[in-house]
């Protein structure tokens, strides 16, 4: 059996470039790194209530997750685009050294002003972590395969939204909630001394500039973007002077932005693969699908806790099911897609069966059971879970693989906009539906008056539909634009099929 093993790890398959053994190697490592990250998400969120109450600054509460999402969204392009140039092996050093850096600070943080700070640091580094390990799976396993290898990194996700809450709470019960923080320098060794030892070696670079203006115009102008968004009827009033003047500089910038990238040999961001119909359709449904997917995360614990009238506790467990069933449903349909070499399939039935999903939702009323609550949301699941992947191996299957980064940390920074857009714009349909009654409880619980409870349920059925409606343009797009690409067995530049393309990314080649 050991000499069996020891042969099937050292087959080196048709149309790779490295070895299975290789192959699982550098995948450890990538999912040590995706650990990191993923378990962070799910940890700080159960702790956040004991830090505020420790620090104090409860009006800041939405400011550690702020702070640590803006800094993760504008810097994913950057990371995608100085892994093409400079290899991923370096920059893996450097996105989980400022993790850990900004994980020790948040760890020491004296008051939340300077958590705050100390996250958007912690920010800085996880913006690298999920663009740079796709990419290395897009680099190291041909688009046919790839199905294969993606239940290895749901596995990782599945394993720190079930484990993420239960560790912080045990942390947070038994120990402090400095520790929350603290937990990730081990994890970030581990992964540090995996990618040290398995990542290969960066190829010879080639002649490459960085647009560091248009970097820092994009980040101007996505920071804006966002910081509008978050302020917009919660903190501010959409009419005030925070939200019309981030979101005008954010204009301004974008637009500095735009005239400096028709100006630049070599764009942060690879637009000239756009001009491929399949990879912009599907960066279209990928901002579309992260609006859906983190729109009812954000809300379905709220339906949960305030008009069902179950615990907390509760009401996040009801999401368990929403994840596995995603998880499950990404690694089965991962494994077929490699068996029968098409993806298409899967980007129009994910969105009829999330649709379906969110429409449930829709239905449910106070006297839902959690029960109920859990099929509708395993059904959401199943339909995220079938598309989850594939609109990524659409876009990594139609681009050269020297732009592999660049493309995909552009799917990555159109999940993070589709995500602040569908909390946000969820968050204003259910202000605008809640009676002013309701809206004068800021703590919700079990023990909310039935008419309130009825308010709540009525203000969220839009917000559902409205997810079910983005569904709808997910299928719509899916079926008029993006085309079955042959998946490619090698790492051929151009897939075959596709339309051919100039050099992505570059003013010369446009010309």
């Amino acid at each position: 059996m050991s000499a069996r093993l020891r042969a099937w790890l050292a087959r080196k398959p048709p149309g790779y470039r490295f070895t299975v053994g290789r192959i699982l190697a550098i995948y450890s490592g990538v999912m040590v790194t995706l650990l990191l990250a993923a378990l962070d998400q799910t940890i700080v969120a159960t702790a956040l209530p004991r830090i505020v109450g420790d620090l104090g600054g409860l009006s800041s509460y939405s400011w550690v997750f702020t702070a640590y999402m803006l800094a993760t969204t504008v810097t994913v392009p950057l990371y995608g685009k100085l892994g093409d140039v400079y290899g991923r092996r370096p920059l893996f050093f450097v996105a989980i050294g400022l993790f850990l850096l900004g994980s020790a600070l948040c760890g020491a943080a004296w008051g939340m002003p300077e958590l705050i700070v100390f996250r958007a640091i912690q920010g800085f580094g996880a913006g690298g972590l999920f663009p740079l390990s796709l990419a290395v799976v897009g680099s190291i396993v041909p688009p046919r395969d790839r199905g294969r290898y993606q239940g290895l990194i749901g596995g990782v996700f599945a394993a720190a939204s079930i484990a993420g809450p239960a560790v912080g709470g045990f942390l947070v019960d038994n120990a402090s909630w400095r520790w929350v923080f603290y937990v990730n320098l081990p994890v970030g060794g581990l992964a540090l001394l995996v990618v040290y030892l398995t990542m290969p070696k960066r190829a010879p670079r080639r002649e490459h500039s960085i647009d560091w203006a248009g970097a820092g115009a994009l980040a101007a102008g996505t920071t804006g973007l966002l910081l509008g968004l978050v302020w917009g009827g919660r903190q501010y009033a959409w009419s005030s002077g925070h939200v019309v003047g981030a979101l005008a500089a954010a204009a301004f910038a974008l637009a500095l932005f735009a005239w400096l990238e028709r100006r630049v040999r070599e764009t942060i961001l690879p637009f000239g693969l756009l001009r491929n119909r399949t990879v912009w359709a599907s960066i279209v449904c990928v901002a579309l699908v992260g609006m859906a997917m983190f729109g009812t995360i954000a809300f379905v614990p709220l339906f949960v806790q305030g008009v069902i009238g179950t615990s907390a506790t509760s009401s996040g467990v009801v999401l368990t099911p929403f994840m596995l069933g995603a998880v499950t449903t990404s690694f089965v349909s991962g494994q077929l897609v490699s068996r029968i070499g098409r993806y298409r399939p899967n980007t129009i039935v994910g969105p009829i069966v999330l649709g379906i999903g969110m429409l449930l939702l829709a239905r449910m009323g106070p006297s839902t059971t959690n029960g109920v609550a859990a099929r509708n949301m395993v059904v959401a699941g199943i339909g995220l879970g079938a598309m989850m992947q594939m609109f990524v191996l659409s876009v990594q299957n139609s681009v050269p693989v020297r732009q592999m980064g660049s493309a995909t940390a552009l799917t990555q920074f159109a999940r993070s906009i589709g995500a602040t857009l569908g909390v946000t714009l969820m968050g204003v349909i259910v202000n605008q539906g809640l009676p002013r009654a309701a809206r004068g409880h800021e703590q919700l619980s079990h023990r909310l008056p039935l008419r309130l409870r009825v308010a709540l349920a009525n203000a969220l059925h839009p917000a559902f539909l409205a997810s079910a409606v983005v569904c709808g343009v997910v299928l719509v797009v899916s079926i008029l634009w993006i085309r079955e690409v042959p998946l490619r067995r090698g790492f051929e530049d151009v897939a075959v099929g596709d339309e051919a393309s100039p050099q992505p990314g570059t003013r010369a080649a446009a010309r």
